[in-house]
């Protein structure tokens, strides 16, 4: 009996000790920059919203095909009454606030409260819920949000409102402390280049972030183990690189949702003809691109839509680099090469007024694609500018071409702010002055078509007048890359970049680990 005592003792402290094992584990995370607030009324930028979504939850997020799940919620139905749309939601009733409070409905009700209508917060995120009517309860754990029209972005904007409790403070402003979040994790501690994290289940790890902006010094603490993941914005020749340190490193990747593309001013004739918007498609080395100065941590574009977006990304040929393809086209249009080699038409020589931030990246990439284009007698003019004034030059239309990019955007509706003909800033992000009445009139249909199925139907046949248009030249979408130690399991990206992959991430121990 004594014997069988000391057996049940030994057993209860090797548990209690694997616990706290476990409980002390941590895992050093860089990230390339300190987030901007991680009061969540404020958190404009990536790692604040990241970071935020560990400690808070909202009613629904994407998943990883870029498709509405549940966070905070068992399940949610979509209606539509009129011009209204509603949503209803039945909550999980297993969630609780790190203060011990369960989750309710009326919190929920309260949270829309605090980021749309409380004016001593003054969130930043007011104009997101405008469109909500009501929010009524109907029982302990359900609810219907009312929105006053249709809307895809009234969804997605769903996933910037986060579950909250305040504590009662006398601070003039709010800090995070003050924000009782119903996450996974809570927030232990802030330091101007440190934020950590604790998990709620003990079971977890603790995630340290700690900002590195230099790459170098990056990669060198991931080789000395003092960092044990980057999600940090690495070069396409550093991850290249840290590929060869595969006994102890790890990478992993998936296309995200981003885009990057040439951008034709189609207010200038020179793009009138569809024909020149190819012939410049045809003169860019995509292929070689990708291979060589990307080093494949992208995949080539077909559209706005990357392979990410399961709904609505259909796949499409790439353009191929066909110089002798182009000069027919550039032939067709009456232009052909002067006694300079310059391309020329009744006497004038095509002249293009080229726009690139001072990113050194794009400056590489434009001066790949600029050497293709004056070989074939083109005659470029890049202006490499710092980015307030590019991105002034951009939305003013005081370019003839850019290359940019479009990220974070979530949904088919983005072609409307994008192409759409009445969206031309400062109302819309429609910057090339892209114009095309068949393309408006399928886009209309489709932002108010309520069947979801049909209007699905209807973006992607918008998606495809575009593309076939060159309303945009496309290019690429960057990857999501994180690296880290192969001690690392049960990682599984997400296109967004978010770090809800981070909730099952577990240390083996197999690998070369960290201290």
């Amino acid at each position: 009996m004594p014997r069988l005592i000391i057996i049940c003792i030994g057993l209860f402290l090797s548990a209690m000790l694997k616990m706290q094992v476990n409980a002390a584990e941590k895992i050093n995370i860089a990230i390339s920059a300190a987030p901007n607030s991680l009061v969540p009324f404020f958190s404009t930028d990536a790692n604040s919203q990241n970071i935020n979504r560990l400690i808070h939850k909202s009613l629904i997020d994407f998943n990883q095909k870029m498709q509405f799940r549940c966070i905070a919620c068992k399940s949610f139905e979509e209606k539509v009454v009129g011009n209204k749309q509603i949503l209803k939601f039945k909550l999980r009733d297993d969630l609780v606030f790190s203060d011990g409070t369960p989750v309710t409905a009326e919190d929920v009700k309260r949270s829309w409260y605090y980021y749309a209508k409380d004016e001593k917060i003054k969130s930043t995120f007011i104009g997101m819920f405008e469109a909500i009517e009501a929010i009524n309860i109907l029982d302990k754990y359900s609810l219907e949000i009312v929105f006053s029209s249709f809307s895809l972005e009234n969804v997605s904007n769903l996933g910037l409102l986060k579950i909250v409790k305040l504590k009662k403070t006398n601070n003039e402003q709010l800090e995070p402390a003050d924000v009782i979040g119903c996450g996974d994790y809570v927030l232990s501690s802030i330091k101007p280049l440190e934020i950590v994290v604790t998990p709620r289940d003990s079971s977890k790890v603790t995630f340290v972030f700690k900002v590195v902006k230099d790459e170098t010094t990056l990669a060198l603490k991931l080789i000395n183990k003092e960092i044990d993941l980057s999600v940090a914005n690495m070069s396409p020749r550093k991850v290249y690189w840290l590929k060869s340190k595969s006994d102890i490193l790890k990478v992993w990747d998936i296309p995200s949702g981003n885009y990057l593309f040439m951008g034709l001013n189609h207010k200038k004739e020179i793009f009138h003809d569809i024909r020149m918007r190819k012939a410049i498609s045809l003169l860019i080395p995509r292929q070689d691109l990708l291979k060589y100065k990307l080093k494949d941590t992208a995949v080539l574009s077909v559209g706005m839509f990357s392979p990410a977006f399961a709904d609505i990304y259909e796949p499409r040929p790439v353009d191929s680099f066909s110089p002798e393809e182009a000069r027919k086209l550039l032939s067709e249009l009456g232009y052909k090469k002067n006694k300079k080699g310059f391309l020329a038409k009744d006497g004038v020589e095509l002249e293009l007024d080229w726009k690139v931030s001072n990113n050194k990246a794009s400056i590489e990439i434009v001066e790949v694609m600029q050497h293709f284009l004056e070989k074939e007698g083109f005659k470029i003019n890049v202006s490499i500018q710092e980015w307030g004034t590019f991105m002034s030059a951009f939305k003013g239309g005081n370019f003839d071409i850019v290359i940019s990019q479009w990220i974070g955007f979530t949904g088919p509706d983005m072609l409307s702010f994008v192409f759409h003909s009445k969206n031309t800033p400062p109302k819309g992000g429609n910057r090339t002055s892209y114009k095309n009445l068949a393309f408006d009139k399928v886009l209309d249909l489709a932002t108010v078509e309520t069947n979801s199925e049909k209007r699905l139907k209807l973006y992607k046949q918008a998606a495809d007048i575009e593309n076939s248009d060159y309303a945009y030249i496309n290019l690429w979408h960057p990857n999501v890359i994180w690296v880290g130690s192969n001690c690392l399991k049960n990682l599984e990206l997400d296109p967004t970049g978010g770090f809800y992959p981070l909730l099952k991430l577990e240390k083996s121990h197999e690998g070369h680990c960290g201290k």
